[in-house]
């Protein structure tokens, strides 16, 4: 079992779908997912060279980096004189709304062994949540059944950030493989580069440049239109959808 508590994203704000709600689970369960995902499987991921470039929610990285990044962009265009675009796209409920079965093939792209995955996963699907007011705590749980599962992974997991690391990570490389994204080349050391998209966890800006210099701004925005609805489908395939 696990008690679900909803806090305020926004001070005075208590609509219930403005609450954040943070699941806390079972100590024992918790620091044992802590162990296998954040440590071990993240140890290896790193040493491995597995999480992408765009994502910039990794170890001695700060959101700030992303920030300065898309600042180059958009330094490199305008001196390029390129017609180029920046969209922001979040994430609506990232941890809440992954599919167990894409987490479990990300899991285990990411050398989590099968049995561990599939026990997290199966707790998660399985296990009784009691939501947890000022007023007291619920006698009534909810959660899902074996017909019925209850997918996630629920903030306050301690496998939430590295288990939707491994979902990011899918994402990205099916939205690069599909040939979204800019490519550059270094002016002093001629280094080609390509990145599809700057990542914070789940706040993306995705970078659209245009594949011929003389394209029209109809085609332009034809390129856009079908990288989003590219990224939009990768998206609805692990479970989420965009805001």
């Amino acid at each position: 079992a696990a008690i679900t508590v909803l806090l305020e994203k926004e001070f005075g704000n208590i609509y219930i779908d403005k609450m954040r709600a943070i699941c806390l689970l079972e100590a024992d369960f918790n620091w044992l997912n802590k162990l296998v995902f954040a440590r071990r499987m993240m140890d290896q991921a790193y040493a491995e060279g597995k999480v992408p470039f765009e994502q910039f929610a990794r170890r001695r990285t700060q959101a700030a980096h992303g920030v300065l990044c898309k600042v180059l962009f958009c330094d490199m265009i305008r001196s390029l004189h390129q017609t180029a675009g920046i969209e922001s796209v979040d994430l609506g409920n990232c941890y809440d709304a992954v599919a167990h079965p894409i987490a479990s093939i990300a899991l285990q792209a990411f050398k989590v062994p099968m049995v561990m995955a599939v026990l997290t996963l199966s707790v998660l699907q399985t296990m009784t949540f009691y939501l947890r007011t000022g007023y007291g705590l619920a006698e009534e749980g909810y959660g899902g059944t074996k017909e019925d599962p209850t997918f996630g992974y629920g903030q306050g997991n301690g496998m939430a950030p590295p288990g939707f690391l491994t979902v990011s990570a899918l994402m990205t490389h099916a939205y690069r493989r599909l040939g979204h994204g800019s490519s550059f080349v270094g002016a002093w050391s001629g280094i080609l580069f390509f990145i599809a998209a700057i990542i914070f966890v789940d706040d993306s800006d995705l970078l659209h440049r245009a594949r011929r210099r003389n394209m029209s701004d109809s085609d332009f925005f034809d390129q856009v239109q079908g990288a989003t609805y590219d990224w939009g489908f990768i998206t609805q395939a692990t479970g989420g959808y965009l805001k």
